[in-house]
Parts: C-alpha cells; structure tokens; sequence
C-alpha cells in the first residue's frame, strides 16, 4: 500500500510540474514580449496568494471530486513561481548579446531560443525548483478531496492516531521534496555550464 501512495504521489507530481511548467515558461514570455499579457501577472498573483485547501475547495463545485479536482489547484499554484523566473531571467539577459545575435541576422525567435532562454535558463530552473518543492509538499492535501498520496497515510495517521501510518506518510514526503531538491540544483548547475558557454 505504501509502494502504491508512493507512486501515485509522484506521478501526480509530475503531472502537474510538467504542465506548470510549460505554461508558466510560456506566460512568462508572453508577459516579457506583450504589453497586453501583463494583465494576467495580478490574476495569478491572487491566485497564488489563495491558500492551496481552499482552491481545492472551489475546484470541488466545477470539476467534482478526485484526481482532475486535484490536478487543476496544483497546477494553477505552480504557475507563478516559473512564470516570475522566466520573466526575470530574461529582462537579466545582458543587452548586448541580444545585439550580438541580431548582428549576426539571427530573427526574434532565433534570439530568443538560441541566447535569451539559453542565459534565462539557470533562473527559470530556479523557478522550476520552487514550484517542485511546493507541489510536493501541497500533494498531500489532495488526501481531503478523496485523491490517493501520501497524505492519504497522514489523514490516516490522524484520524486514527497511527503514528506509524504519520511518521511514514509526513517522513516521505519530506525525503520526496529533499530529493527533488537536489535534483532541481544539478539541473541548475548544468544550465550555468550552459548559459556559459553560450556567451
């Protein structure tokens, strides 16, 4: 049973990373390319601002109870964190390799692909890093709306007054978002290997 939570935790993970991240990434491009696209950084300020049990909570209405309930809170919470780091990790991008690129005839999107996301990268990493970090730990609320995780052997362990079941479910989670952790700063490092190489 634990071997399942276990994988059912971290595939949730991945899911809602692998879709944060894409769209976080592209917001935070549009937000840096189009004026008009920099209305939706106080929506998401707001959302992010929402405590994670009561997007949960306002989910339930519209899209009921259970893994797709569960998918779109987590998604919408690890969206900022990238989205900020991309935005920042380009306007960082020194002016004069974007002169340099367009020098040698490279168009916006050769610049962009080739030189700013090269040398944003480390940062948007950075931003990728805190949402991982995040959505593991705010997985484990899922248990509350009915979605199989580790949570579901804390709320056990409360309602229960398991300590075993507790000291599993909380140590795993904790071990989860240590491993992630250091797996997000290798992935930093290679990008500033990268990033300098580029320049």
């Amino acid at each position: 049973m634990i071997a399942d939570l276990l994988v059912k935790h971290i595939l949730l993970f991945l899911v809602a990373l692998s879709g944060a991240t894409v769209a976080g990434i592209l917001a935070g491009i549009a937000v840096y390319r189009l004026r008009a696209a920099r209305a939706i950084v106080p929506v998401m300020n707001v959302l992010q601002a929402t405590p994670e049990i009561v997007l949960l909570a306002i989910c339930i209405p519209f899209l009921g109870i259970g893994y797709v309930g569960a998918l779109v809170p987590l998604f919408i919470k690890g969206i900022l964190p990238v989205m900020q780091n991309t935005l920042s990790g380009l306007r960082s991008v020194e002016p004069g390799l974007k002169e340099a690129a367009r020098g040698m005839g490279m168009s916006d999107r050769q610049t962009l692909l080739r030189v700013e996301l090269i040398n944003a990268a480390p940062v948007i990493i950075a931003g990728i890093r805190i949402s991982a970090i995040m959505l593991v730990s705010v997985i484990t609320l899922t248990a509350y709306i009915g979605v199989e995780s580790l949570g579901t052997l804390i709320l056990q362990g409360i309602a229960r007054m398991d300590a075993n079941a507790l000291l599993v479910g909380s140590g795993l989670s904790a071990l989860l978002a240590v491993i992630v952790n250091q797996i997000m700063i290798l992935l930093e490092k290679v990008a500033m290997r990268l990033a300098g190489r580029s320049r």
